[in-house]
């Protein structure tokens, strides 16, 4: 059985999508909010606050009522955004480490367990580097340092982290868009789009950070790296991926107007690296692939 926490965000609802797609697998979904969820077969919803103790609490004995088998579990809760969290460090603390280490206390019989970290926590790449797992993490922000306290607390347990880059994909929620969605309605309006032509990212897509998290967790021993990149081949900039939307939209170039984050970097709040490159030769070589490549 799966439990994914946080299965109503942009990629809890792709994890949810390839695991009853690449398994037979029932699955415990958690949300805040349950009246915003789709609800489909082999999936039980439950209305699951990570900073209310009292309600992982109340989930982990739904969870021992329901099942005897080993959990395989995602855990996604997460306070992600780096400008709020700058704006409110301590209500991001309390998530994205008290609750975190509450929840691992708490849990048992644990299959596997990967918990979702991010390319921020790595700091500035310079000339093109691409950051392996064994680099010196330099996180540049309070998120990324936070992320990094996330991730000692889920290898201390024993379990393990997948670093995520930038990821775009479609929204599967029916209440939330991704910027995927607004490129897409933009463009199909005829509004001109300014994006980050130097901002580079081993950008992949939700649906691919999902599939290669469950093919992972399908094939789990305790032999796989306690930490991969999840990440694509090419150096990609946010102008790149608009321009790639384009095309598919098949609507002109023109439209996706390339900026220098250099120029438009006060509209942030937090400190941002420029560019956050990965190597995903590890996962590669886990998962025998020649390629990942970013697909729209």
């Amino acid at each position: 059985m799966y439990l994914v926490v946080g299965a109503n965000g942009f990629l809890g609802s792709y994890v949810l999508k390839n695991i009853l797609e690449s398994t037979n697998e029932e699955i415990v979904a958690t949300t805040r909010n349950i009246d915003c969820v789709s609800k489909g077969p082999r999936i039980s919803w439950v209305s699951c606050d990570v900073a209310e103790f009292s309600q992982v609490d109340s989930l982990l004995h739904f969870i021992k009522s329901k099942t005897h088998e080993m959990l395989k579990v995602v855990y996604c809760a997460a306070y992600h955004n780096p400008d709020l969290v700058e704006e409110n460090p301590r209500v991001a603390w309390n998530i994205n480490v008290t609750s975190l280490s509450y929840f691992l206390n708490r849990l048992e019989n644990v299959a596997c367990l990967f918990y979702p970290s991010t390319d921020s926590v790595y700091g500035e790449s310079v000339d093109g580097y691409h950051f392996s797992e064994n680099d010196a993490l330099k996180p540049v922000n309070t998120y990324g340092k936070q992320k990094v306290v996330a991730e000692q607390l889920v290898r201390g347990c024993g379990y393990n982290v997948v670093r995520y880059p930038f990821l775009i994909s479609p929204s599967l929620s029916p209440v939330k868009k991704h910027f995927y969605d607004k490129i897409v309605n933009d463009l199909q309006q005829g509004k001109k789009l300014e994006m980050f032509k130097d901002s580079l990212r081993s950008t992949i897509s939700f649906n691919q950070a999902a599939n290669l998290l469950v093919k992972l967790m399908e094939s789990y021993s305790e032999a796989l790296p306690k930490t991969m990149n999840v990440c694509g081949d090419d150096d990609l900039s946010k102008y790149d991926v608009g321009v790639l939307l384009a095309r598919k939209l098949n609507i002109s170039d023109d439209m996706v107007v390339p900026i220098s984050i250099c120029d438009k970097n006060e509209i942030f709040k937090a400190k941002r690296a420029s560019s956050t490159l990965m190597s995903n030769a590890l996962i590669k070589k886990v998962l025998n692939l020649s390629n990942i490549s970013l697909q729209l």
